[in-house]
């Protein structure tokens, strides 16, 4: 465990040297003024985590950093807390999920204190006035990813390597996989809105024939939800380019989820030392960050789309059943019969 305290106070004794043995002037040393002291438990290796120097020059008078294991955070935050000292707690850590139950309970038996999670991934939290949440907006990342996935099938389809040229309606493989049914929807709405002509088909069986048997040449194929590199990688025989979305760690696609930027982790932590700015509740961001794209992999049209479309993609998130509900009839039935996705 590693810790590091910084603290901006003026000492008593200082100011006794310089003013003799009187009684402190306390109307010049402002004893009413707020003076925040947080604890910042960085919860495993959340790549978006920022520096202690920086968190020790954003605000709080004091601030203690932590570094602690899925399975220590809580009891570390229970100590500081039966200290009395703490007017905020922030958990730093990649799925919210891990540390929600806890964060729910120490906030209901501590109302004077505002509790803040930063994450990748967002959970359920307790709707509470010192309970808020900052994380990356899952449905978002999903719509970006299915536009980026619609440009790059365009860019193959341009090239020498397009599904006409292989003998086959050019095709892309979706292979579902615990995605949200959100997530699901706002990847096709972001597929379609780039390239209304795009194919999708299910991934057969491996008794079942492959998919050039039936005419598809499959340019990408996209897992939607958890997969290993491993897994890519036996998928490689269908295609070789891939993307993913729903929450993946270290998958190997060539677009995947990204993460939190650190400046929202700084912004959120101002937010937590100051009770004039601080917001309780859910507080979805996308970031330029939030899309992990291989440059290696990817047609320059893809890497300069991102940066266009991440203005515009959280608004395009925020309507999605209603664009979903608007996409061709056929587009629709075949994700339905197919996909279950309705």
């Amino acid at each position: 465990m590693r810790r590091k305290w910084r603290l901006a106070v003026a000492l008593c004794a200082a100011a006794a040297s310089v003013a003799g043995c009187g009684a402190p002037d306390l109307a010049s040393m402002r004893p009413t003024v707020h003076k925040p002291a947080v604890l910042v438990e960085i919860v495993g290796s959340p790549p978006f985590a920022p520096s202690e120097a920086e968190l020790g020059t954003a605000g709080a008078t004091a601030v203690e950093v932590v570094r602690v294991s899925a399975s220590a955070w809580r009891s570390e935050a229970e100590k500081e807390l039966a200290r009395g000292r703490l007017t905020g707690v922030m958990l730093v850590c990649q799925d919210a999920s891990a540390v929600a139950p806890g964060v729910d309970e120490l906030a209901a038996s501590h109302p004077s204190v505002r509790f803040l999670v930063v994450s990748d991934w967002p959970a359920s939290l307790a709707s509470s006035s010192n309970v808020a949440e900052i994380a990356q907006d899952p449905v978002g990342i999903a719509y970006s990813i299915g536009a980026l996935c619609g440009t790059w099938m365009m860019a193959m389809a341009s090239g020498s390597t397009s599904g006409a040229a292989l003998g086959g309606v050019p095709s892309l493989v979706y292979v579902p996989q615990g995605a949200s049914a959100a997530e699901q929807k706002a990847f096709f709405v972001g597929l379609y809105q780039t390239n209304a002509n795009a194919r999708v088909v299910a991934l057969p069986q491996q008794s079942a024939p492959s998919l050039s048997m039936y005419g598809y040449a499959v340019e990408l194929g996209v897992v939607a939800g958890d997969v290993s590199p491993a897994e890519i990688q036996s998928l490689r025989g269908v295609t070789p380019n891939w993307g993913c979305f729903g929450t993946v760690a270290g998958s190997g696609c060539a677009i995947a989820p990204g993460h939190l930027a650190a400046s929202e982790v700084l912004r959120g932590f101002q937010s937590l030392a100051s009770p004039e700015a601080w917001q309780p509740g859910e507080h979805l961001v996308l970031d330029l960050t939030s899309v992990a794209l291989d440059d290696k992999r990817l047609p320059a049209s893809v890497l300069t789309a991102w940066a266009a479309l991440q203005v515009r993609a959280e608004a395009q998130a925020a309507r999605v059943d209603a664009t979903f509900a608007s996409l061709p009839a056929n587009v629709r039935t075949n994700l339905a019969n197919t996909f279950h996705l309705s």
